[in-house]
This record gives C-alpha cells, structure tokens and sequence, in this order.
C-alpha cells in the first residue's frame, strides 16, 4: 500500500514540475535532450549534406502547402 502511495506523490511532484508541453515530459528532461541534440543538429545543418537535405525538406514543405491550398 506504501508503494501505490509513493508513486502516487512521484507522479504529482513530475505533473507539479511539467509547464505545459503537449507530450506531458517535464520541462527539465526536455532542456537536457535539447542540450545534447542541439550542437548535433547544428553541425549537421552546417554541413553540405545537411544543406541539401534542408532545402530539399523546404521545397517539398511549400510544394505540399501550394497543393493544400488549391
């Protein structure tokens, strides 16, 4: 009976933590994953590659968004 009661007092300490993020995970988890997917990611984009990939992602955004709107 303890343990449903700890958990029960772990699970509103991690909801009195969330700000309001849609996916319910804790505003701290979610700076520690950008922390390290950040300086990833920017390197990638910096890259070649990773300029084309990202202009071949923004012209086939507009083009769905061009199709959406006819």
């Amino acid at each position: 009976m303890e343990q449903i009661k700890n958990k029960e007092e772990n699970t509103d300490s991690l909801m009195a933590r969330k700000k309001g993020n849609s996916m319910n995970i804790p505003d701290e988890r979610l700076e520690s994953l950008a922390r390290v997917l950040l300086p990833i990611m920017q390197e990638y984009l910096s890259s070649e590659q990773g300029q084309k990939d990202y202009a071949e992602w923004t012209a086939k955004k507009q083009l769905n968004k061009t199709t959406k709107s006819q």
